[in-house]
């Protein structure tokens, strides 16, 4: 007599191993959308459009109703803003010095996110783990083809911030966006 017992099996998704110089090679440019949160000492939620041009991210912030309030540009090792509300420009080191969670992500590993792809030098063994450094949490969820949601949470701060991509495509850009902080902008001041 031949018995089977208990003879189903689980399918497991695992998603190949993929780096931001392949997306590069494949496709050079992304375009997408999302939405920043923020709560804590610094509360709000902003909407966002980006384009990926190789290396080089260029991301328009907008406010509730509409109106453009800033403009950030990633580079491999450097990243500049401008304020658009207040005409003013913000410097790399002005921007670590605002902003601690650069203690742990790095210009590239932002490059990364907002290709798709958990960075490198975060990544975990299990999919959703958080990692810990400088009492700063970040936490990647994604749904099992690219990056859907970052959350940094910052507990000596008392502040969260969580950037939620909800759409992203290969291979297309929104040509707008790829400018320069125009060099009559003022500098901040440290």
């Amino acid at each position: 007599m031949f018995f089977l017992n208990n003879c189903t099996s689980t399918q497991q998704y695992y998603s190949p191993k993929i780096d931001v110089e392949q997306w590069v090679e494949e496709y050079n440019v992304c375009r997408g959308k999302g939405k920043l949160i923020s709560t804590g000492r610094v509360n709000g939620r902003l909407s966002f459009t980006y384009t990926c041009v190789e290396k080089d991210v260029f991301i328009h912030f907008k406010d509730i109703i509409g109106r453009k309030t800033m403009l950030i540009i990633l580079r491999q090792n450097s990243v500049e803003a401008w304020d658009m509300m207040q005409n003013i420009r913000f410097s790399t080191e002005s921007i670590y010095l605002r902003f601690p969670f650069f203690e742990v992500l790095k210009p590239m590993d932002l490059i990364s996110i907002f290709w798709g792809i958990e960075p490198e030098g975060l990544h975990k063994s299990q999919p959703n783990k958080s990692m810990t450094e400088s009492e700063i949490d970040i936490r990647f969820s994604s749904d099992g083809l690219d990056l859907q949601t970052v959350l940094i949470n910052m507990d000596d701060k008392k502040q969260s911030i969580e950037m939620i991509f909800v759409e992203r495509e290969l291979g297309s850009a929104y040509p707008h966006l790829i400018k320069q902080i125009p060099e009559s902008i003022p500098r901040a001041q440290s």
